[in-house]
């Protein structure tokens, strides 16, 4: 087996996403135990620690199995999950991973001054100016996922236009014009009705559903300061996520 060394040294993160993907591509019919670390640290050109730290994540996901004495292992089950509520993935994969055609328009870029909660969040000083970046993405020509990203003007420039965004993701413009690479986030989940997505966004009007699925995500960068605050509308009836849980609810000797 051959793993291509294409992971940033020391980013756990990065090497987690790859693990992930080299994981959904095997096949499972057979033998299901992962190279030990010192392979994958050497196949992917980082230190045994960040791998060591990257499994520890999958592990905590159920994605992978350790078993003292015979090595670490992929789990089966989780693997089959179709949508994993833990992974990041960008938008359009989500939906073909769900069985239909992605496409995706961009809704509106606008600058404005941050206002108070997105100051505080993203900790920018007072009357700083954000972009707004929203995004709709299509599940066989239906709305599926409302996108709303927001970050500082001044780590891309005053001159942001939508031809910009349309050819790149918001994470590429940020990494090309910002130097901010996205390395993790932290989301909370609720839900939104129809009135509130409609006063929200600009494409809520167009959502087919009475409620949506609602993460509001803070991403940081390699420096751990948060970037950007995004907000991600989803319609269930096309994007169905799973979640397997790892439990450890026995108690030590038990």
């Amino acid at each position: 087996m051959e793993l291509h060394p294409m992971i940033k040294p020391n980013l756990s993160s990065s090497v987690k996403n790859y693990l992930y993907k080299y994981i959904r591509s095997l096949d499972l019919r057979g033998n299901t135990k992962l190279p030990p670390e010192s392979e994958l640290s050497v196949n992917l050109g980082v230190s045994r620690v960040t791998v060591r730290r990257a499994l520890d994540e999958l592990e905590k996901e159920g994605i992978v199995l350790r078993i003292h004495g015979r090595g670490t292992f992929v789990n089966p089950e989780a693997v089959n999950i179709q949508v994993n509520l833990m992974p990041g993935e960008e938008f359009s994969r989500l939906i073909e991973s769900c069985g239909y055609k992605a496409a995706f328009e961009v809704a509106d870029v606008r600058k404005r001054k941050a206002g108070e909660e997105v100051r505080r969040i993203l900790q920018l000083e007072s009357g700083e100016e954000i972009y707004e970046v929203e995004k709709v993405f299509l599940a066989d020509g239906h709305p599926a996922i409302i996108s709303i990203d927001r970050f500082a003007c001044s780590l891309v420039g005053n001159a942001l236009k939508r031809e910009d965004v349309e050819k790149k993701s918001t994470f590429d413009i940020l990494r090309r014009l910002g130097g901010c690479f996205i390395v993790r986030d932290k989301i909370r989940i609720e839900t939104m009705n129809r009135g509130e997505m409609e006063h929200e966004t600009v494409w809520g009007k167009k959502m087919e559903c009475d409620s949506v699925l609602v993460f509001h995500g803070i991403n940081y960068n390699q420096d751990n300061r948060p970037v950007i605050y995004d907000t991600e509308l989803y319609d269930t009836k096309y994007i169905k996520f799973s979640l397997l849980r790892v439990k450890n609810v026995y108690e030590d000797g038990i």
